[in-house]
Protein backbone atom coordinates (compact mmCIF):
# COMPACT_ATOMS: atom_id res chain seq x y z
CA UNK A 1 0.00 0.00 0.00
CA UNK A 2 1.29 3.46 -1.13
CA UNK A 3 1.80 5.48 2.21
CA UNK A 4 -1.81 7.70 3.05
CA UNK A 5 -1.85 10.75 5.52
CA UNK A 6 -4.64 13.03 6.45
CA UNK A 7 -4.04 16.19 5.41
CA UNK A 8 -6.08 18.76 7.39
CA UNK A 9 -5.69 21.44 4.76
CA UNK A 10 -8.02 18.97 2.97
CA UNK A 11 -10.18 17.66 5.29
CA UNK A 12 -9.54 13.91 4.02
CA UNK A 13 -6.78 11.30 3.64
CA UNK A 14 -4.48 11.48 0.68
CA UNK A 15 -2.01 10.06 -1.02
CA UNK A 16 1.15 10.95 -0.16
CA UNK A 17 3.33 12.72 -3.09
CA UNK A 18 6.49 14.64 -2.12
CA UNK A 19 7.70 17.41 -4.07
CA UNK A 20 11.22 15.35 -4.55
CA UNK A 21 10.89 11.56 -5.30
CA UNK A 22 13.80 10.90 -2.68
CA UNK A 23 13.35 13.54 0.03
CA UNK A 24 10.31 15.08 2.25
CA UNK A 25 10.74 18.04 3.95
CA UNK A 26 9.52 18.02 7.85
CA UNK A 27 8.71 20.94 9.90
CA UNK A 28 7.34 19.96 13.59
CA UNK A 29 6.51 22.93 15.67
CA UNK A 30 8.79 22.82 18.60
CA UNK A 31 8.65 23.54 22.22
CA UNK A 32 8.06 27.30 23.90
CA UNK A 33 11.02 27.06 26.35
CA UNK A 34 9.33 28.65 29.53
CA UNK A 35 8.67 25.30 31.20
CA UNK A 36 8.67 21.69 31.53
CA UNK A 37 6.55 20.45 28.65
CA UNK A 38 3.93 18.30 29.70
CA UNK A 39 3.24 14.63 28.11
CA UNK A 40 0.52 16.17 26.12
CA UNK A 41 3.17 17.97 24.23
CA UNK A 42 5.45 14.51 24.52
CA UNK A 43 2.47 13.06 22.23
CA UNK A 44 2.65 15.31 19.53
CA UNK A 45 6.36 14.91 18.92
CA UNK A 46 6.36 10.91 19.34
CA UNK A 47 3.49 10.95 16.65
CA UNK A 48 5.97 13.23 14.21
CA UNK A 49 8.47 11.24 15.31
CA UNK A 50 6.82 8.15 13.88
CA UNK A 51 5.60 9.77 11.07
CA UNK A 52 9.45 10.41 10.41
CA UNK A 53 10.34 6.78 10.72
CA UNK A 54 7.36 5.57 8.37
CA UNK A 55 8.62 7.86 5.29
CA UNK A 56 12.16 6.69 6.11
CA UNK A 57 10.56 3.09 6.30
CA UNK A 58 9.31 3.50 2.69
CA UNK A 59 12.53 5.19 1.18
CA UNK A 60 12.41 8.50 1.59
CA UNK A 61 15.28 10.41 3.34
CA UNK A 62 14.07 13.09 5.93
CA UNK A 63 15.53 16.63 6.43
CA UNK A 64 13.61 17.62 9.42
CA UNK A 65 13.14 20.69 11.18
CA UNK A 66 11.89 22.13 14.39
CA UNK A 67 11.61 25.52 15.83
CA UNK A 68 12.41 26.57 19.58
CA UNK A 69 10.02 29.68 20.46
CA UNK A 70 12.41 31.24 23.07
CA UNK A 71 10.73 34.70 22.74
CA UNK A 72 7.19 35.59 23.31
CA UNK A 73 5.04 36.54 25.87
CA UNK A 74 5.60 33.73 28.51
CA UNK A 75 9.21 33.43 27.88
CA UNK A 76 9.18 37.06 28.52
CA UNK A 77 7.60 37.25 31.46
CA UNK A 78 9.07 33.96 33.53
CA UNK A 79 12.11 35.41 32.72
CA UNK A 80 11.38 38.90 34.43
CA UNK A 81 9.80 36.92 37.29
CA UNK A 82 13.57 34.80 37.72
CA UNK A 83 15.80 37.84 36.89
CA UNK A 84 13.69 40.74 38.05
CA UNK A 85 12.36 44.26 36.14
CA UNK A 86 15.96 45.07 34.07
CA UNK A 87 15.59 41.28 32.39
CA UNK A 88 18.28 41.49 29.68
CA UNK A 89 18.09 39.53 26.09
CA UNK A 90 21.36 37.79 27.67
CA UNK A 91 18.79 36.75 30.68
CA UNK A 92 16.61 35.44 28.81
CA UNK A 93 18.32 33.01 26.68
CA UNK A 94 19.79 31.83 29.65
CA UNK A 95 16.46 31.14 31.21
CA UNK A 96 15.00 30.14 28.11
CA UNK A 97 18.56 27.67 27.36
CA UNK A 98 17.63 25.52 30.31
CA UNK A 99 14.37 24.45 29.49
CA UNK A 100 15.40 23.81 26.28
CA UNK A 101 18.03 21.07 27.87
CA UNK A 102 15.27 19.72 29.28
CA UNK A 103 13.40 19.46 26.77
CA UNK A 104 16.36 17.72 24.74
CA UNK A 105 16.46 15.48 27.62
CA UNK A 106 12.71 14.39 27.31
CA UNK A 107 13.08 13.65 23.59
CA UNK A 108 15.91 11.34 24.71
CA UNK A 109 13.72 9.82 27.61
CA UNK A 110 10.93 9.14 24.60
CA UNK A 111 13.91 7.55 22.56
CA UNK A 112 13.47 10.16 19.63
CA UNK A 113 17.00 10.98 18.52
CA UNK A 114 17.74 14.87 18.46
CA UNK A 115 20.45 14.35 16.55
CA UNK A 116 17.55 13.68 13.91
CA UNK A 117 16.23 17.49 14.12
CA UNK A 118 17.15 20.47 12.76
CA UNK A 119 16.69 22.78 15.41
CA UNK A 120 16.05 26.78 15.24
CA UNK A 121 15.46 29.24 17.89
CA UNK A 122 13.78 32.03 17.34
CA UNK A 123 16.20 34.57 19.04
CA UNK A 124 18.84 33.47 16.45
CA UNK A 125 16.67 34.69 13.54
CA UNK A 126 15.77 37.99 14.32
CA UNK A 127 16.85 40.04 11.70
CA UNK A 128 15.63 37.13 9.32
CA UNK A 129 12.40 37.88 10.85
CA UNK A 130 12.34 41.76 10.93
CA UNK A 131 12.96 41.41 6.58
CA UNK A 132 10.39 39.12 6.38
CA UNK A 133 7.93 41.80 8.23
CA UNK A 134 9.40 44.71 5.92
CA UNK A 135 9.09 42.65 3.00
CA UNK A 136 5.09 42.01 4.07
CA UNK A 137 4.89 46.39 4.74
CA UNK A 138 6.03 46.84 1.19
CA UNK A 139 3.40 44.13 -0.16
CA UNK A 140 0.24 45.79 1.93
CA UNK A 141 -0.16 43.07 4.12
CA UNK A 142 1.32 44.84 7.19
CA UNK A 143 1.07 48.12 8.90
CA UNK A 144 2.23 50.20 11.81
CA UNK A 145 0.07 51.65 14.69
CA UNK A 146 0.25 54.61 16.86
CA UNK A 147 1.91 52.92 19.30
CA UNK A 148 5.17 51.01 17.33
CA UNK A 149 3.78 47.32 16.91
CA UNK A 150 3.17 46.45 13.53
CA UNK A 151 0.14 44.07 12.57
CA UNK A 152 -0.98 41.53 9.75
CA UNK A 153 -4.25 42.73 7.95
CA UNK A 154 -6.54 39.86 7.20
CA UNK A 155 -8.54 41.98 5.56
CA UNK A 156 -6.35 42.77 2.64
CA UNK A 157 -5.26 38.60 2.77
CA UNK A 158 -8.53 37.99 2.05
CA UNK A 159 -9.34 40.11 -0.56
CA UNK A 160 -5.98 38.86 -2.39
CA UNK A 161 -5.66 35.09 -1.29
CA UNK A 162 -9.30 34.87 -0.33
CA UNK A 163 -8.40 30.99 2.15
CA UNK A 164 -8.20 32.44 5.35
CA UNK A 165 -9.42 30.39 7.72
CA UNK A 166 -10.02 27.25 5.33
CA UNK A 167 -7.14 24.97 7.66
CA UNK A 168 -9.66 25.14 9.86
CA UNK A 169 -12.96 24.11 7.57
CA UNK A 170 -14.34 26.47 4.30
CA UNK A 171 -17.03 27.72 6.12
CA UNK A 172 -14.83 29.43 8.81
CA UNK A 173 -15.54 32.61 8.13
CA UNK A 174 -18.84 32.75 7.41
CA UNK A 175 -20.97 34.49 10.34
CA UNK A 176 -18.06 35.96 10.95
CA UNK A 177 -16.70 39.58 10.93
CA UNK A 178 -13.12 40.59 10.81
CA UNK A 179 -12.65 43.06 13.76
CA UNK A 180 -9.76 45.74 14.86
CA UNK A 181 -6.25 44.30 16.24
CA UNK A 182 -5.02 41.72 18.62
CA UNK A 183 -1.73 41.41 20.36
CA UNK A 184 -1.89 39.26 22.58
CA UNK A 185 0.19 35.63 21.21
CA UNK A 186 -2.72 33.13 21.93
CA UNK A 187 -6.36 33.89 21.02
CA UNK A 188 -9.82 31.85 19.90
CA UNK A 189 -11.18 31.32 17.04
CA UNK A 190 -13.75 33.34 17.47
CA UNK A 191 -11.74 35.86 17.35
CA UNK A 192 -10.58 36.92 13.75
CA UNK A 193 -8.59 40.48 14.53
CA UNK A 194 -5.29 41.73 12.70
CA UNK A 195 -2.37 39.89 14.71
CA UNK A 196 1.02 41.24 15.81
CA UNK A 197 4.10 40.59 13.73
CA UNK A 198 6.28 42.82 15.34
CA UNK A 199 5.32 44.23 19.40
CA UNK A 200 6.61 47.59 20.16
CA UNK A 201 8.85 47.52 23.29
CA UNK A 202 6.68 48.23 26.82
CA UNK A 203 8.05 48.75 30.17
CA UNK A 204 6.43 45.88 31.39
CA UNK A 205 9.51 44.02 29.16
CA UNK A 206 12.24 45.04 31.00
CA UNK A 207 14.83 45.29 28.73
CA UNK A 208 13.77 42.22 26.42
CA UNK A 209 13.77 43.86 23.06
CA UNK A 210 15.61 44.02 19.43
CA UNK A 211 16.17 47.40 17.68
CA UNK A 212 15.11 48.13 14.31
CA UNK A 213 15.23 51.54 12.22
CA UNK A 214 11.99 51.11 10.54
CA UNK A 215 10.15 48.61 12.53
CA UNK A 216 11.59 49.98 16.43
CA UNK A 217 12.45 48.69 19.26
CA UNK A 218 10.43 45.39 20.16
CA UNK A 219 10.31 41.60 19.77
CA UNK A 220 8.32 39.50 17.31
CA UNK A 221 4.77 38.12 17.39
CA UNK A 222 4.76 34.48 18.18
CA UNK A 223 2.79 33.61 14.61
CA UNK A 224 5.58 35.33 12.40
CA UNK A 225 8.64 33.04 12.85
CA UNK A 226 7.54 29.90 11.88
CA UNK A 227 6.85 31.05 8.40
CA UNK A 228 10.29 32.69 8.60
CA UNK A 229 12.30 29.23 9.70
CA UNK A 230 10.00 27.62 7.39
CA UNK A 231 10.79 29.50 4.25
CA UNK A 232 14.85 29.82 5.34
CA UNK A 233 14.99 25.82 5.79
CA UNK A 234 12.63 24.87 2.89
CA UNK A 235 12.58 28.14 0.44
CA UNK A 236 10.99 26.02 -2.03
CA UNK A 237 8.05 24.79 -0.26
CA UNK A 238 7.60 22.36 3.15
CA UNK A 239 6.24 18.67 2.37
CA UNK A 240 4.67 18.51 5.90
CA UNK A 241 4.25 20.42 8.95
CA UNK A 242 3.60 18.85 11.85
CA UNK A 243 1.47 19.93 15.27
CA UNK A 244 -1.00 19.24 17.47
CA UNK A 245 -4.78 20.31 16.71
CA UNK A 246 -4.43 23.39 19.02
CA UNK A 247 -2.25 25.18 16.71
CA UNK A 248 -4.65 25.32 13.86
CA UNK A 249 -6.29 28.25 14.89
CA UNK A 250 -4.98 30.98 15.29
CA UNK A 251 -0.85 29.48 14.77
CA UNK A 252 -0.71 27.76 11.41
CA UNK A 253 -3.67 29.87 9.92
CA UNK A 254 -1.60 32.65 10.40
CA UNK A 255 1.11 31.20 9.21
CA UNK A 256 -0.38 30.22 6.11
CA UNK A 257 -2.14 33.67 5.76
CA UNK A 258 1.24 35.14 6.75
CA UNK A 259 3.83 33.27 3.95
CA UNK A 260 1.33 33.15 0.54
CA UNK A 261 2.41 36.72 0.12
CA UNK A 262 6.00 35.61 -0.17
CA UNK A 263 5.93 32.72 -1.50
CA UNK A 264 4.05 29.45 -2.64
CA UNK A 265 3.75 26.84 -2.47
CA UNK A 266 3.94 26.99 1.31
CA UNK A 267 3.21 23.77 3.03
CA UNK A 268 1.72 20.40 1.07
CA UNK A 269 0.33 18.94 3.94
CA UNK A 270 -0.86 19.42 7.67
CA UNK A 271 -0.88 16.88 9.86
CA UNK A 272 -1.99 17.31 13.73
CA UNK A 273 -2.24 15.00 16.35
CA UNK A 274 -5.18 15.29 18.67
CA UNK A 275 -5.33 16.44 22.43
CA UNK A 276 -4.69 14.11 25.81
CA UNK A 277 -6.99 14.31 27.93
CA UNK A 278 -7.59 13.83 31.68
CA UNK A 279 -10.58 12.56 32.87
CA UNK A 280 -12.28 14.05 29.58
CA UNK A 281 -10.37 17.69 29.54
CA UNK A 282 -7.86 18.56 27.40
CA UNK A 283 -4.16 18.58 29.16
CA UNK A 284 -3.14 22.12 29.70
CA UNK A 285 -0.56 24.07 31.89
CA UNK A 286 -3.23 26.95 31.99
CA UNK A 287 -6.14 24.40 33.60
CA UNK A 288 -3.48 23.25 35.83
CA UNK A 289 -4.06 19.11 34.61
CA UNK A 290 -1.02 18.29 33.13
CA UNK A 291 1.74 15.21 34.04
CA UNK A 292 5.41 16.10 33.29
CA UNK A 293 7.34 13.28 32.67
CA UNK A 294 10.15 13.18 34.97
CA UNK A 295 7.62 13.86 37.88
CA UNK A 296 6.29 10.72 36.38
CA UNK A 297 9.23 8.89 36.65
CA UNK A 298 10.21 9.67 40.19
CA UNK A 299 6.44 8.28 41.13
CA UNK A 300 7.13 5.17 39.13
CA UNK A 301 4.48 5.42 37.00
CA UNK A 302 5.91 5.61 33.67
CA UNK A 303 9.11 6.32 31.94
CA UNK A 304 10.07 8.11 28.46
CA UNK A 305 9.27 4.28 26.62
CA UNK A 306 6.19 3.51 28.36
CA UNK A 307 4.89 6.52 27.37
CA UNK A 308 5.45 5.77 24.01
CA UNK A 309 4.07 2.51 24.06
CA UNK A 310 0.96 4.20 25.68
CA UNK A 311 0.89 6.88 22.50
CA UNK A 312 1.08 4.09 19.87
CA UNK A 313 -1.69 2.37 21.21
CA UNK A 314 -3.91 5.34 19.58
CA UNK A 315 -4.62 6.83 16.47
CA UNK A 316 -2.62 10.22 16.47
CA UNK A 317 -5.88 11.42 15.40
CA UNK A 318 -8.18 10.48 18.25
CA UNK A 319 -8.54 11.93 21.68
CA UNK A 320 -6.32 10.02 24.17
CA UNK A 321 -7.84 9.76 27.63
CA UNK A 322 -4.55 9.56 30.35
CA UNK A 323 -5.11 8.71 34.10
CA UNK A 324 -2.38 6.64 36.20
CA UNK A 325 -3.95 3.67 36.19
CA UNK A 326 -3.59 3.67 32.10
CA UNK A 327 -0.26 4.83 32.80
CA UNK A 328 0.74 2.18 34.80
CA UNK A 329 -0.73 -0.37 32.59
CA UNK A 330 1.16 0.71 29.62
CA UNK A 331 4.47 0.79 31.70
CA UNK A 332 3.50 -3.07 32.63
CA UNK A 333 2.83 -3.84 29.06
CA UNK A 334 6.25 -2.66 27.93
CA UNK A 335 8.18 -4.15 30.67
CA UNK A 336 6.34 -7.45 29.27
CA UNK A 337 7.34 -6.76 26.04
CA UNK A 338 10.97 -6.40 27.30
CA UNK A 339 10.74 -9.49 28.98
CA UNK A 340 9.66 -11.34 25.82
CA UNK A 341 11.98 -9.71 23.61
CA UNK A 342 15.00 -10.56 26.21
CA UNK A 343 14.19 -13.96 26.62
CA UNK A 344 14.46 -13.71 22.99
CA UNK A 345 17.72 -12.67 22.65
CA UNK A 346 18.88 -14.52 25.57
CA UNK A 347 17.94 -18.04 23.50
CA UNK A 348 20.25 -16.67 20.54
CA UNK A 349 23.37 -15.91 21.86
CA UNK A 350 24.53 -15.36 18.64
CA UNK A 351 22.17 -13.63 17.02
CA UNK A 352 23.57 -10.73 14.63
CA UNK A 353 20.96 -8.69 13.55
CA UNK A 354 22.89 -7.57 10.36
CA UNK A 355 22.28 -10.91 8.94
CA UNK A 356 18.76 -12.83 9.11
CA UNK A 357 15.28 -13.22 7.49
CA UNK A 358 12.26 -11.24 8.13
CA UNK A 359 8.75 -12.58 7.80
CA UNK A 360 7.20 -11.07 4.74
CA UNK A 361 3.97 -11.54 5.33
CA UNK A 362 4.16 -9.80 9.35
CA UNK A 363 6.25 -7.11 7.35
CA UNK A 364 3.54 -6.45 5.05
CA UNK A 365 1.12 -6.14 7.16
CA UNK A 366 2.86 -4.10 9.47
CA UNK A 367 3.53 -1.63 6.81
CA UNK A 368 -0.07 -1.98 5.13
CA UNK A 369 -1.45 -0.29 8.96
CA UNK A 370 1.59 2.16 8.68
CA UNK A 371 0.87 3.19 5.12
CA UNK A 372 -2.98 3.14 6.36
CA UNK A 373 -2.74 7.09 7.83
CA UNK A 374 0.22 6.07 10.44
CA UNK A 375 -2.49 3.43 11.89
CA UNK A 376 -0.29 2.56 14.98
CA UNK A 377 -2.57 0.98 17.04
CA UNK A 378 -2.81 -1.50 14.05
CA UNK A 379 0.52 -1.61 13.83
CA UNK A 380 0.90 -2.41 16.96
CA UNK A 381 -1.71 -5.42 16.87
CA UNK A 382 0.69 -6.91 14.38
CA UNK A 383 3.41 -6.29 16.19
CA UNK A 384 1.62 -8.45 19.19
CA UNK A 385 0.70 -11.04 16.73
CA UNK A 386 4.10 -11.37 16.39
CA UNK A 387 5.32 -11.91 19.18
CA UNK A 388 2.92 -14.73 19.87
CA UNK A 389 3.71 -16.56 16.57
CA UNK A 390 5.25 -19.28 16.48
CA UNK A 391 7.41 -18.09 14.12
CA UNK A 392 11.66 -19.48 14.04
CA UNK A 393 13.18 -17.49 16.67
CA UNK A 394 15.99 -15.69 14.56
CA UNK A 395 13.08 -15.20 12.04
CA UNK A 396 10.91 -13.26 14.77
CA UNK A 397 13.81 -11.58 16.33
CA UNK A 398 14.76 -10.37 13.02
CA UNK A 399 11.33 -8.93 12.32
CA UNK A 400 10.87 -7.82 16.10
CA UNK A 401 13.79 -5.39 15.06
CA UNK A 402 12.41 -4.12 11.50
CA UNK A 403 9.10 -3.26 12.80
CA UNK A 404 11.28 -1.34 15.62
CA UNK A 405 12.56 0.88 13.03
CA UNK A 406 9.28 2.71 13.24
CA UNK A 407 8.08 1.98 16.54
CA UNK A 408 11.05 3.25 18.34
CA UNK A 409 10.67 1.24 21.34
CA UNK A 410 14.45 0.89 21.83
CA UNK A 411 13.81 -3.38 21.83
CA UNK A 412 17.26 -4.11 20.37
CA UNK A 413 18.91 -2.81 23.87
CA UNK A 414 16.25 -4.87 25.94
CA UNK A 415 17.30 -6.81 28.66
CA UNK A 416 15.65 -9.23 30.64
CA UNK A 417 14.05 -7.38 33.59
CA UNK A 418 14.06 -8.68 37.42
CA UNK A 419 12.10 -11.61 38.94
CA UNK A 420 9.08 -11.44 40.13
CA UNK A 421 9.14 -12.95 43.70
CA UNK A 422 6.68 -15.77 44.90
CA UNK A 423 4.52 -13.94 47.93
CA UNK A 424 6.22 -17.00 49.77
CA UNK A 425 9.33 -15.36 49.40
CA UNK A 426 8.39 -12.42 51.60
CA UNK A 427 9.94 -11.20 55.11
CA UNK A 428 7.45 -10.68 57.55
CA UNK A 429 7.66 -6.46 56.93
CA UNK A 430 6.85 -7.04 53.34
CA UNK A 431 4.51 -9.59 53.53
CA UNK A 432 2.22 -7.21 55.98
CA UNK A 433 2.72 -4.13 54.07
CA UNK A 434 1.83 -6.46 50.94
CA UNK A 435 -1.39 -7.15 52.42
CA UNK A 436 -2.18 -3.36 53.96
CA UNK A 437 -2.20 -2.42 50.11
CA UNK A 438 -4.30 -5.47 48.72
CA UNK A 439 -6.80 -3.82 51.17
CA UNK A 440 -6.53 -0.21 50.47
CA UNK A 441 -6.55 -1.43 46.66
CA UNK A 442 -10.01 -3.00 46.86
CA UNK A 443 -11.33 -0.51 49.25
CA UNK A 444 -10.33 2.21 45.93
CA UNK A 445 -8.13 3.93 48.61
CA UNK A 446 -5.47 4.96 46.21
CA UNK A 447 -3.82 7.54 48.82
CA UNK A 448 -2.91 5.03 51.51
CA UNK A 449 -2.03 2.15 48.23
CA UNK A 450 0.18 5.44 47.14
CA UNK A 451 1.79 5.72 50.79
CA UNK A 452 2.08 1.94 51.20
CA UNK A 453 4.03 1.89 47.97
CA UNK A 454 6.53 4.46 48.71
CA UNK A 455 6.84 2.29 51.89
CA UNK A 456 7.63 -1.16 49.77
CA UNK A 457 9.96 0.75 47.73
CA UNK A 458 11.74 1.71 50.69
CA UNK A 459 12.59 -1.84 51.45
CA UNK A 460 14.39 -2.29 48.44
CA UNK A 461 11.15 -3.84 46.51
CA UNK A 462 9.75 -2.88 43.30
CA UNK A 463 5.61 -2.89 42.62
CA UNK A 464 4.12 -3.01 38.85
CA UNK A 465 0.18 -2.95 39.56
CA UNK A 466 -2.18 -4.69 36.78
CA UNK A 467 -5.99 -5.02 36.42
CA UNK A 468 -5.13 -8.50 38.24
CA UNK A 469 -3.07 -8.36 41.01
CA UNK A 470 0.66 -6.46 42.13
CA UNK A 471 3.70 -7.96 41.00
CA UNK A 472 6.51 -7.89 43.49
CA UNK A 473 10.48 -7.57 42.41
CA UNK A 474 13.75 -6.98 43.99
CA UNK A 475 15.38 -3.89 43.33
Amino acid sequence: MHLKIFNTLKHSVEDFKPSDKHKVKLYTCGPTVYNHVHIGNLRSYINADVLKRALEFNGYAVDWVMNVTDVDDKTINNTIQEFGKEASVAELKTFTSKYFETFLEDLGKININKKDISFVKVTEKIADIQDFIMALIKKGYAYKTDDGSTYFSIEKYQKDFGDYGNLVGEKFLEGRKIGARVKVDEYDKDNLSDFALWKAHEQDNANIFWEHQDLGPGHPGWHIECSLINYLKFPEGTDIHTGGVDLIFPHHTNEIAQAQPIYKPFVNYWVHSEHIMVNGTKMAKSVGNFYVLKDLAEEKIADGLSLRYLVLQSHYRSRLNVTKESLLAAKNGYENIVKGVAALKNRLQDFDPNVGVVSDMYFEKFKDALNDDINTPEALAVFHELLKSKLPDDEKLQTIYKMDEVLGLNLENAELAETELNASEFPAELKALYQKRLEARENKDFDLSDKLRKEIEALGYKIVDTKERMQIYKS
